[in-house]
């Protein structure tokens, strides 16, 4: 009797962050078919960003000419703590989010399975399989995004810490007096220094007071319109306050930098991200110098510096990474 070949499957990877939704459609083979934007709105609250997340992944799977019997699984990667195997966010400060059960409720509107990932974490397994890690055993992730997250992979392994939250590097402790207060709730953090949004809050606080900027003019007088690409065209337009505090950025990411140099002796910190992506060529160097001037017995030659190669895409990478494995 001739046997029937199991139908294609395919994958759908999600980064949700707190700016942005991001999902994308693979093939059997690993191949994006499709990738789809949409802003998350998180003042909408958990029921509402996760409307969109479906709406997002509904338009990804229509451009790919994919239907949803046809998906396996969906991975989504979320900037929080995850428990409950892959089902629950416990808290996700930038979407001001605890104890959601997201992964249901996504299956629920999808009618596929859904796992749920720590978006850094997410981002790390991308860089690790497809990015700027591929051949290191032991290096650490820096997306600056709208918050700052990190990943360490140790040895091979992504270490995700007792209880599975380690990585949260964008909230050491940079500037340890008068420091701005941080989302988390502490002060002076690394993410409310060197965030793309702590960068634009900076930028527009500057505007308010009467700075010039020719961000005003690129966001057309809209100032909750400043994204990474605006930021880039106004550094390249030689903007002396974007120029200025792009260069702050990279003094604060190099010491946070340094730090993870310091104690994890890495063969290289990888940054991504979109601020990343948008000003790479310009920041790495910055940040590099910075980390050498704070680092100890390591130099140029025994740590690297690098860009994920991954873009904005790590997180929706490393959302199908964690579909394939909940599929497989």
């Amino acid at each position: 009797m001739k046997r029937h070949a199991r139908p294609h499957k395919y994958i759908v990877g999600v980064d949700l962050g707190g700016t942005k939704i991001l999902a994308a459609v693979f093939d059997p083979r690993g191949r994006m078919l499709s990738r789809e934007k949409k802003s998350t709105r998180p003042e909408r609250g958990a029921a509402g960003v996760l409307d969109r997340v479906a709406d997002c992944v509904n338009e990804a799977l229509a451009a790919a000419a994919v239907p949803h019997t046809a998906v396996a699984a969906m991975g989504v990667g979320v900037p929080g703590l995850i428990t409950g195997g892959g089902a629950v966010v416990r808290m996700a400060p930038n979407l001001h989010w605890q104890n959601v059960a997201a992964a249901r409720q996504l299956s629920q509107r999808l009618h596929f399975p859904v796992t749920l990932i720590n978006d850094v974490q997410a981002g790390t397994l991308a860089v690790q399989q497809f990015g700027a890690g591929r051949r290191l055993r032991t290096f650490v992730c820096m997306f600056i995004g709208t918050g700052i997250g990190g990943g360490l992979v140790l040895n091979g392994e992504l270490y995700r810490g007792s209880a599975g939250a380690a990585g949260e590097i964008g909230h050491m402790v940079v500037v340890a007096e008068d420091g701005p207060r941080c989302g988390c709730g502490n002060y002076g953090c690394l993410e409310a220094v060197a965030s793309r949004s702590a960068v634009v809050r900076r930028i527009v606080t500057a505007i308010e007071k009467g700075r010039s900027s020719v961000v005003t003019e690129l966001c057309d007088g809209n100032l909750r319109r400043i994204r990474s690409r605006i930021l880039a065209e106004a550094y390249r337009e030689g903007d002396k306050l974007v120029r200025a505090v792009i260069h702050d950025t990279c003094e604060y990411l190099g010491i946070g930098a340094a730090n993870l140099i310091n104690v994890l002796n890495p063969e290289a910190v990888i940054l991504g991200g979109g601020l990343i992506e948008a000003l790479g060529s310009v920041m790495l160097p910055r940040i590099t110098r910075a980390a050498m001037a704070h680092t100890i017995s390591a130099s140029a030659e025994r740590v690297r510096i690098l860009d994920s190669g991954l873009g904005d895409d790590a997180g929706i990478l490393g959302g199908a990474i964690a579909a394939r494995q909940l599929a497989a």
